[in-house]
């Protein structure tokens, strides 16, 4: 079995729009949204007093806003997703896994991830909110991250890397521009599944 682990901030989940969108419109108005490319680091961008006013705008003023409310990261995305969760059924070599993962989730984030998964009508059966990255590991033979960290922390792992302007340099076995691009590599499946049997 091919199991893949798909982070969902950075990769399908657009999260970075929503927190410019938030933080220029209620924490300083002086700034312009449009200014900001999503695909930045915004939180070394954006300025709090400290990080417990961080993890109050995040966690506790704008759970739903933040992880609810975002759209996907392709108007495409949704549909590609279930079709491409529709090919793998057909994929004879090997039987294959797709989950969701999101790290650094509380209690109102997760509820309100809940409701964007239910938004863009995903068919991904499994879903993992865990407190250590080792529980991802523990169930994914590959890891489809834009997280430097979760790059570099998935040693023996295949590591997918979706590209954004902060992970230059997180190792990676594949990289691609978008999710959609890496579901529309002919060839990745056979590639993964070669990797898994030859481990």
């Amino acid at each position: 079995m091919i199991r893949i682990g798909i982070e969902l901030n950075h990769v399908v989940r657009n999260l970075n729009k929503q927190v410019i969108k938030y933080y220029c419109r209620d924490i300083d108005p002086s700034l312009d949204p449009d200014k900001f490319d999503y695909k930045d680091d915004v939180f070394k961008i954006f300025k709090f007093d400290d990080e417990r006013a961080k993890n109050d705008f995040i966690y506790i003023d704008y759970p739903y806003e933040l992880f609810g409310c975002a759209k996907a990261m392709d108007g495409d995305l949704p549909r590609e997703m279930n079709k491409w969760l529709y090919e793998l059924t057909n994929y004879e070599d090997d039987e294959v896994e797709v989950f969701y993962y999101s790290m650094g989730e509380d209690s109102l984030t997760i509820q309100s991830s809940y409701f964007f998964l239910s938004k863009i009508g995903t068919r991904v059966r499994k879903v993992l909110f865990p407190l250590q990255f080792s529980e991802v590991l523990d169930n994914a033979d590959v890891i489809v991250s834009a997280s430097e960290k979760s790059l570099s922390e998935a040693d023996g792992k295949y590591r997918i890397k979706i590209k954004n302007n902060f992970n230059g340099d997180g190792k990676a076995d594949a990289e691609y521009d978008s999710l959609i691009d890496m579901m529309k590599d002919e060839e990745l499946l056979n590639k993964l599944h070669k990797y898994i049997t030859e481990k």
